[in-house]
């Protein structure tokens, strides 16, 4: 989204300017980062996290990498100084999600958290429609979500596993709950209990 937000021309502020992002791909592989730069015109990238944080120019780190690694990498960002926003989940944690929202509030950074679900518009016209009173008072609301991963036999996996794998901080709970909560939050009112059943159907 980076690259298309710069490809379109950057994002036009009040004033009449355009502020155009200029990204650096972070992550462990150089060979795949080189790859997914020239793919998509990136010109920076960097196997280096130290060593990001310490330019000055850069000033929003965006972590997308596992939930497990996150939050010693935001840690080091917020001590660097610079503004964060994180993939969701923060952490697998509330412990760890509250003090990385600690720290970054203490050092005075712009700090927050992928909510793209609120944006897309299927959510967008039930939020209208909820708003203009179309439902009436909403007493109950019920959703549903599952994922197919493949079994890989005849079609490899299209997630890549450690996405769904509990010992790696994945699974479908993990993954989504955050996205519910916020859906939740914003179109019907404000969660205060939770009851979750989780199913593998196919081992």
């Amino acid at each position: 989204s980076i690259v298309a937000i710069r490809d379109a021309g950057g994002v036009a502020l009040p004033n009449g300017d355009r502020l155009i992002p200029d990204p650096i791909l972070l992550g462990r592989n150089a060979r795949k980062l080189e790859q997914l730069a020239r793919a998509h015109g990136v010109e920076r990238w960097s196997t280096d996290l130290a060593a990001c944080l310490r330019n000055p120019d850069d000033t929003i780190y965006f972590d997308a990498q596992t939930t497990g690694r996150r939050a010693d990498a935001v840690r080091a960002a917020v001590a660097a100084g610079k503004h964060i926003y994180c993939e969701k989940p923060i952490a697998s944690d509330v412990g760890t999600a509250l003090e990385l929202a600690r720290l970054a509030r203490d050092a005075g950074v712009k700090n927050g958290v992928v909510q793209d679900k609120l944006f897309l518009p299927g959510l967008r016209k039930l939020k209208r429609l909820i708003d203009s009173g179309f439902f009436g008072r909403i007493l109950s609301v019920r959703g549903e979500f599952g994922y197919w991963v493949f079994e890989g036999d005849w079609q490899a996996a299209q997630r890549p596993s450690w996405n769904y794998r509990k010992q790696d901080d994945g699974g479908i709970i993990v993954d989504m709950f955050c996205h519910w909560r916020y859906v939740l939050d914003n179109l019907f009112g404000p969660v205060r209990a939770v009851s979750c059943l989780g199913a593998t159907h196919i081992p």
